[in-house]
């Protein structure tokens, strides 16, 4: 089942939450450096052990301090820079990824946010259909809750909006 929130990721119930990475995994701007900041040091200490990531990749980790999830799953969305078509399906395939990763620990519930979309530039409607196109086409996302979680309430109504009307079809 797929859902959008308007909420603050760190306060939902999930098996994970998506921590919007860079390809360092390391604790950077925006949402990612609160999920560093929360979930502590050992977080961090965990991520240097992994090395550099690849666009559309993700990576899973234990929450740590973080009491709301038992695992941060990282996914590196790539920078918008053009629109090409590969910006498309590495987003796309950071997704799939994270369904992967969801799949790959057992998990039931994950929550998504808007990745790519604050200092990667990526556009909220462009991301939001790939986002949720992608994962309502998965089949292996069938038995997962997927929460799409944003606190921005721009993105949350882009989000909305579309999956309103692909239920609509």
């Amino acid at each position: 089942m797929i859902q959008v929130l308007h909420e603050d990721i760190l306060k939902i119930k999930v098996d994970a939450i998506v921590n919007p990475a860079n390809v360092s995994l390391l604790r950077g701007g925006g949402l990612c450096g609160l999920i560093h900041k929360k979930a502590g040091i050992a977080l961090e200490m965990k991520c240097k052990t992994f090395g550099k990531q690849l666009y559309g990749q993700a990576i899973t980790t234990p929450s740590y301090d973080l009491i709301n999830c038992d695992y941060i799953i990282h996914a590196c969305g790539p920078r918008w820079i053009h629109g090409s078509e590969e910006e498309k399906s590495l987003l796309a395939n950071t997704h799939v990824s994270i369904i992967k990763c969801a799949i790959a620990n057992n998990l039931t519930s994950i929550a998504i946010p808007a990745i790519s979309t604050g200092i990667y530039r990526f556009p909220v409607a462009a991301a939001a259909d790939i986002a949720i196109n992608t994962i309502s086409h998965s089949n292996d996302a069938e038995n997962l809750d997927v929460i799409f979680v944003l606190s921005e309430i721009d993105k949350f109504k882009e989000y909305e909006r579309l999956l309103l009307s692909l239920n609509d079809d």
